[in-house]
């Protein structure tokens, strides 16, 4: 069972998230409501995933995710926020984040979300797409290798790099090597950024690996 904490000052929120997810099958192992105590609560509760605020009382969520990843880089860190910011979603990616939630979503896209993220994938609100796919996001690039697209494609898909190593009889370093590449020729700021601008120029599709193979 997924192991889940929420750090948001909000406690009716807290709570409600908290009985919804439960419900869901994910089990929540702890709250916290400012960065100091979700910095102990990840620490003692070992979580797969961390549901983080990025506006909390005694700091940013987003330094809070830089600073549970230095201290569990294995951790997926979701940033759950009411706003659909250009900056702070640049920013929440360049953190390291796996997902970026907005709370105007359904209940159903945030269980699926954090399965994704519990799972090695990644996850970027579709309602923010107008901002990943805006000029400064998709000026004109290189076009991907064969190779890249189906590395892509397949994270995209929510396989991890180990799990893409062992599908494609490669090295993790050299799948890892293929994603730094991509993001360098998509100018992306990150793995997440460098799927939805694959994805919006067409690069991959959620679809089989063969239909890319195709196009």
């Amino acid at each position: 069972m997924t192991k889940i904490v929420i750090v948001d000052d909000h406690e009716a929120l807290r709570e409600g998230l908290a009985a919804l997810l439960g419900a869901h099958g994910l089990q929540i192992v702890g709250a916290a409501g400012n960065v100091a105590a979700g910095i102990d609560l990840v620490t003692v509760a070992d979580p797969d995933v961390a549901i983080v605020d990025i506006r909390l009382p005694d700091g940013s969520g987003i330094e809070l995710c830089r600073d549970l990843l230095a201290l569990r880089p294995d951790l997926g860190v979701m940033l759950y926020t009411g706003d659909a910011d250009a900056e702070l979603l640049y920013d929440g990616l360049d953190s390291g984040a796996r997902g970026y939630a907005l709370k105007a979503g359904s209940m159903d896209e945030l269980v699926g979300a954090i399965e994704r993220v519990a799972a090695g994938g990644s996850y970027v609100d579709p309602r923010l797409d107008r901002i990943l796919l805006s000029p400064r996001a998709t000026s004109s690039v290189p076009q991907l290798s064969p190779r890249e697209r189906e590395i892509m494609h397949l994270m995209a898909e929510g396989l991890t790099a180990e799990k893409i190593g062992e599908q494609i009889s490669v090295s993790v370093e050299t799948v890892r090597t293929h994603v730094r590449n991509v993001i360098r020729k998509l100018q992306a700021r990150n793995r997440v950024h460098a799927i939805a601008l694959a994805l919006e120029r067409g690069e991959i599709a959620l679809g089989t690996v063969d239909d890319i193979d195709a196009r």
